[in-house]
């Protein structure tokens, strides 16, 4: 117990990279695996992608916490270098940093060593001053959305080409670069808008302050959804999707439509207190639909595959509770109403 409690006080706020950016490049490197047989090559792609997504993960929160001290004081929100000092989370960073390198060497040699070496430096210009693009408006925006997307997405098609798995071309590689950048900046502008206000109070101005709420969310409904959407439906296209990826699309899109249109859904990924409900700005099929259904779809050239349904399951367990709720909210509102079931039954018959 002692040991877990040494390791889990390494992991700096684990829990927001491990349910936030972990799941993405999971179902990323499922839909690379998917259509071949799992080998040891592929299984060890998962593993080192997802390490050093870990690892980069923590190395970034860490940054961010030790120089966020004042900042979070101001907002009233706890801070993990405050708890644990200066000199315990530089060594955290450090130690981050060193797994992070090795384990992107291991997944794409020298190419994937230099790309992790870019990625590492991008979470340190983003927190530490001088630069500390954080500050900078769209330079942090873009910042964000490299270290945390599109460098997990570019360091799984590395891997998968690198230990042979699959040949992966350009189209793809664009077409999903396209994608991770789309998702990342839709994402950390969904957050600014979502903490506009907790931002405001500690003293911390950002590009909604700058567009405006308003502008910013219909730069994100107009703009980056479909660039994100479209970019990933063709990336599904050039890959060996079967019937049941196929089939769990085209439920997904169903379900999404019937929230969309109906009315009787909201959402807060722009706003605290909701609106009207948007389509896929939920990430539930990144988050619980997509790594299952691929698990399941891949499941046709090497049954080894279904494993990836339980430990997907039991790793990020609240994803699928929240998606079970989702799913159960909008079965109810398929039923009919008692106002509007058939006479037959208000009259008491069988």
């Amino acid at each position: 117990m002692r040991g877990f409690a040494r390791v889990e006080a390494a992991l700096v706020r684990w829990r927001a990279w491990w349910f936030n950016k972990v799941p993405l490049s999971v179902m990323l490197v499922l839909l690379l695996l998917d259509g071949r047989a799992l080998t040891g090559a592929g299984a060890m792609v998962m593993l080192l992608v997802v390490v050093t997504v870990c690892a980069v993960g923590n190395y970034g929160y860490a940054l961010n916490e030790l120089f966020d001290v004042e900042e979070d004081a101001r907002a009233g929100r706890s801070n993990a270098a405050a708890v644990s000092g200066a000199a315990r989370m530089w060594v955290i960073i450090a130690i981050s940093a060193l797994c992070a390198l090795a384990a992107a060497t291991f997944a794409g040699g020298a190419a994937g060593a230099l790309m992790t070496a870019v990625e590492l430096a991008l979470p340190a210009t983003y927190s530490i001053p001088p630069l500390r693009t954080k500050e900078r408006r769209w330079l942090g925006i873009a910042s964000d959305a490299l270290a945390a997307h599109v460098y997990p997405a570019l360091l799984a098609v590395l891997a998968v080409a690198h230990w042979s798995v699959r040949p992966v071309g350009a189209p793809l590689v664009v077409l999903l670069a396209v994608w991770s950048a789309a998702a990342g900046l839709r994402g950390i502008l969904s957050h600014q808008l979502h903490t506009h206000e907790r931002d405001a109070r500690a003293g911390l101005s950002t590009v909604v302050d700058d567009l405006g709420a308003g502008r910013l969310e219909r730069l994100i409904v107009a703009v980056l959804l479909p660039l994100e959407t479209i970019a990933f439906g063709v990336a599904l296209l050039l890959l060996d999707a079967g019937p049941v990826l196929a089939a769990g699309v085209a439920v997904y899109l169903l379900y999404e439509a019937y929230k969309t249109l109906s009315g009787r859904f909201s959402v807060t990924a722009f706003r605290p207190d909701g609106q009207p409900y948007l389509p896929f700005v939920e990430e539930s099929f990144y988050k619980a639909w997509g790594p299952l259904v691929v698990a399941l779809d891949a499941a046709r050239a090497d049954l080894r595959a279904l494993l990836f349904v339980p430990a997907y399951a039991l790793l990020f367990a609240p994803h699928l509770r929240t998606e079970q709720h989702r799913l159960a909210a909008v079965i109810r509102a398929l039923r009919p109403s008692r106002a509007t079931e058939p006479a037959a039954r208000s009259n008491g018959e069988a």
